[in-house]
């Protein structure tokens, strides 16, 4: 399979392209195309090409010539299949794919029961994370309660959601510490209204940070919280659970794949800042021991279903099948 060749096209270079590109160059001979760093597609020859593979399922399948007879394999992140997605050009895109990955079965129903996609195309493998990276951390004594955010700002992520059910627990006399990481557009407005309602003495903003360095403050953290209000198999989840974090996260059915409430996590009410407000009442107010038990539950679970090292094999495996 060495001597096979893939091109890879994709939007912007983030944390998802980057470990498919390392693992895509393990095995065959590789070439990669950005939309947002070069917009010149009339230089791509697809003809010397053994496969292409495309993510999101969007704009990088679009661009590809209809003429192209190379079979295409597409990734789904999740977001391409929100509300705001072309359904008609999402669909053409779709049957346009030899096969389609995705990182959880919520986003592998979706693709087959709404946009009529053959289920054989269609196959789910959790991204996952670097567990050697982030199990390393020590098991947590929950001596202490902070809290850690690190989705960026943006409005499908909710960071807003959390910082109001800070405000709500501020208002009954409970003020945890509180680390977010990330950038993103409503990061300074959210900095200025936390100010404003004067609730900014135990929040920090850290902005955008390394896997390294949020592996460390993942170690020094013992609380994770996303809101997000749409997600696959989020990242930032599977490395909080590989970190042993108590994780408390919304009821959106992707998380359901991986938090059984209080026993591998906290889940509340999806878009409800009482509901959070609430769990991280209960959540902070549970003994060490019983926190013990559930982060040690969370890193098992990391363990067996989120290792990029081991998944990305079977991802491998998905592309020779397709090329042969």
């Amino acid at each position: 399979m060495r001597d096979s060749k893939v091109i890879y096209i994709g939007e912007t270079k983030g944390i998802h392209d980057r470990r498919f590109l390392r693992a895509i160059g393990e095995r065959f001979q590789l070439d990669s195309f950005f939309l947002s760093e070069n917009s010149d597609l009339e230089k791509i020859d697809y003809s010397q090409y053994d496969l292409i593979v495309a993510a999101p399922l969007t704009r990088p399948i679009s661009v590809i010539p209809s003429s192209t007879q190379i079979p295409i394999v597409g990734i789904s992140f999740a977001y391409d299949l929100n509300s705001e997605s072309d359904n008609t050009a999402l669909s053409a895109n779709l049957q346009d794919c030899s096969f389609i990955i995705c990182d959880c079965q919520y986003i592998c129903d979706k693709i087959i029961n709404e946009y009529k996609t053959n289920q054989k195309k269609v196959g789910v493998i959790p991204y996952g994370c670097d567990l050697e990276l982030f199990a390393a951390n020590p098991l947590k004594t929950f001596n202490k309660h902070n809290l850690l955010v690190t989705r960026n700002w943006f409005p499908t992520h909710s960071n807003r959601l959390v910082l109001d059910a800070l405000q709500r627990l501020h208002s009954q006399g409970m003020n945890p510490k509180c680390t977010f990481v990330g950038d993103g557009p409503e990061l300074q407005e959210s900095k200025r209204d936390l100010i404003k309602n004067s609730i900014n003495s135990n929040v920090s903003f850290l902005g955008s940070k390394s896997p390294i360095e949020v592996a460390h403050l993942m170690e020094t953290h013992e609380i994770y919280i996303s809101a997000s209000q749409s997600d696959g198999s989020s990242v930032s989840l599977m490395e909080a659970l590989a970190s042993g974090m108590i994780c408390v996260v919304s009821n959106f059915p992707s998380n359901l794949e991986w938090i059984k409430d209080r026993y591998s996590g906290f889940l509340f009410q999806n878009g409800s800042e009482e509901s959070l407000a609430n769990t991280l009442k209960e959540v902070l107010a549970l003994d060490p021991q019983t926190l013990v038990k559930i982060g040690e539950r969370a890193r098992k679970i990391a363990a067996e279903k989120a290792n990029w090292g081991k998944n990305k094999m079977e991802f491998l495996k998905f592309l020779e099948s397709v090329i042969e």
